[in-house]
């Protein structure tokens, strides 16, 4: 009979799961789990925005996880913005298709433009695209509450890298192997 062989769990393993399971439980307590009965940005608020950048910016050091967190934060400050900037549309003029998928196309163009050349953060490009783009197709979120959805996603992703860099910084990291040492 042959044993049964686990395999290895590392260490950035193991912070990644301490670091979802709390960006969760931060919400937890105060219901805030996209409660539409909530008033204002409340009601937008909930943890799985806050749960994908701690998976995101959980790296192996606590100073990757900071750069990461960094990007990922910029980026979804430049999403919102822009993303607020597209909702200021006229819903009559945004719903007209074409020009919603030329407008989503060139809210792209300024986000890496801006990130990459302004910021000089071309890691948050990702992020700064992805925010109008739910923006502005997101078919649950009225239009006079589009900025507080953006509100909201900037909240939840400031918690979930703060959980990264407070759970990173709190539980050791393996140490690196000492110099002429051989390891297995």
């Amino acid at each position: 009979m042959s044993k049964l062989h686990l395999p290895h769990i590392g260490m950035r393993t193991i912070k990644t799961a301490v670091g979802v399971t709390l960006s969760y439980l931060i919400f937890v307590p105060f219901g805030l789990l996209y409660n539409e009965d909530y008033p204002g940005v409340l009601g937008y608020i909930g943890p799985l925005y806050a749960c994908i950048p701690c998976v995101v910016c959980m790296q192996s050091s606590v100073e990757q996880s900071r750069k990461a967190g960094f990007s990922r934060l910029i980026g979804v400050l430049v999403g919102a913005v822009l993303g607020t900037l597209v909702i200021l549309i006229p819903t009559s003029v945004l719903n007209f298709l074409p020009f919603k998928a030329v407008l989503l196309g060139l809210s792209c163009i300024l986000a890496i433009v801006f990130c990459t050349n302004v910021l000089h953060r071309p890691a948050a490009c990702t992020m700064a695209c992805i925010l109008p783009c739910v923006m502005s197709i997101s078919g649950s979120v009225p239009d006079a509450e589009r900025h507080l959805y953006a509100a909201a996603r900037v909240i939840e992703t400031l918690v979930g890298v703060s959980m990264a860099l407070l759970v990173n910084t709190a539980l050791p990291s393996p140490k690196p192997p000492e110099e002429g040492k051989k390891t297995a």
